[in-house]
C-alpha cells in the first residue's frame, strides 16, 4: 500500500473509531493482537516448512511493527517512546532472523516480547480513561511513564 493510501486508511479508521466512541488505545491493542496472531501463524507455517505462507505472516507482523514505529512521539512520549522503539527493533530483528535461519524459536521470542508489551497496554487501558489523542500518564509494568497513544500513518493498513 502506498504511503498516502496508508495515511488515508488510518484516518478513515480513526474517524470511524472516534465516531463509534472508540479509543486510540483500543486500536493499539488490536494492532498488537494482529501482530501477535501473525507471528503465531508464521510459527505454524515455519514448522510445517510452508515458507511462502510463513513469509506472508512475517510480512504482516513487520508491517504492523513499522506502522507502530512510525507513531512514536519522542517529543511528548519519552522515555516510553525510546523503550518501545527498542522493543520494536528487537522484534523486527527476531522476525527477520527467524526467516533467514528458518528457526521458529526466534519467532517465539518476538511473540513473547510483544505479548508482554501488549499486556502492559491492556493494563494501562483498564486503569486510565484515555480520550482520543490524549497523552496518558500511568504505570506500565513497574515503571511510571508518560506515553502518547499512537496516531501516525501506517498502522491501520496492517490489520
Amino acid at each position: 500500500m502506498a504511503p498516502r493510501s496508508v495515511l488515508k486508511a488510518y484516518q478513515d479508521t480513526e474517524m470511524q473509531s472516534v465516531a463509534h466512541g472508540g479509543r486510540r488505545i483500543d486500536l493499539v491493542l488490536a494492532l498488537y493482537d494482529g501482530m501477535i496472531d501473525a507471528i503465531g501463524q508464521a510459527t505454524i507455517f515455519m514448522e510445517r516448512k510452508e515458507y511462502r505462507d510463513c513469509g506472508r505472516q512475517c510480512t504482516r507482523a513487520l508491517t504492523i511493527l513499522a506502522g507502530l514505529r512510525e507513531t512514536l512521539d519522542f517529543e511528548h512520549g519519552e522515555p516510553v517512546a525510546s523503550a518501545l522503539l527498542r522493543v520494536y527493533n528487537v522484534a523486527t530483528s527476531k522476525i527477520i532472523g527467524a526467516q533467514t535461519r528458518r528457526d521458529a524459536s526466534w519467532l517465539g521470542e518476538a511473540r513473547s516480547t510483544l505479548a508482554s508489551v501488549r499486556e502492559a497496554w491492556a493494563e494501562l487501558s483498564a486503569r486510565v480513561a484515555v480520550p482520543a489523542g490524549a497523552v496518558t500518564a500511568g504505570y506500565v509494568g513497574a515503571v511510571k511513564a508518560t506515553a502518547v497513544v499512537p496516531s501516525g500513518a501506517g498502522v491501520a493498513a496492517a490489520v
